[in-house]
């Protein structure tokens, strides 16, 4: 049997997620959850630039464990059309930098996990091996924007 070929990680797109003031449910049996509305942002890859359209949803719940699961899914506008993305991940790091992150401060990326993956769902032609594309997200947030890296598995 011959060994399977390793993936690579190439760089694909920035999405830089502009959020409102979040909508804080309470505590669920999974945890404190908060959902955040998506008001806008910008997309931009080799080959890919658009503008996130208002109106989608980020939910994030705070877990027992002190990690956040997080769901987004949003609209990009590009100049030969639509994408629908949906983002899923987790976040955490210590105590303390979970605390500052939650309450919008700026941290150093590096002292917290933010990794996630990333479905595109689009007719526009150029893009259509994205329906079918594995991406993995790393991401930093702050009071008013959340950024994801997106890389193409290979």
């Amino acid at each position: 049997m011959t060994a399977p070929i390793l993936p690579t990680l190439e760089p694909l797109l920035t999405l830089v997620i502009e959020t409102g003031d979040g909508y804080d449910i309470g505590d669920s049996p999974a945890g404190a959850d908060v959902v955040v509305p998506v008001t806008g942002g910008t997309v931009d890859g080799p080959g890919i630039s658009g503008r996130i359209l208002p109106g989608g949803v980020d939910v994030r719940t705070t877990r027992a464990d002190g990690s956040t699961t997080y769901t987004a899914d949003m609209v990009v506008d590009t100049a030969d059309g639509l994408l629908r993305l949906h983002c899923t991940g987790f976040r955490f790091g210590s105590t303390e930098v979970t605390a500052a992150v939650a309450e919008g401060q700026t941290v150093d990326p590096a002292l917290y996990y933010f990794r996630g993956t990333l479905e595109v769902t689009t007719a526009v032609r150029e893009l259509t091996y994205l329906n079918r594309a594995l991406l993995v997200t790393s991401g930093a947030q702050d009071a008013e924007s959340v950024v994801l890296a997106a890389f193409l598995v290979t």
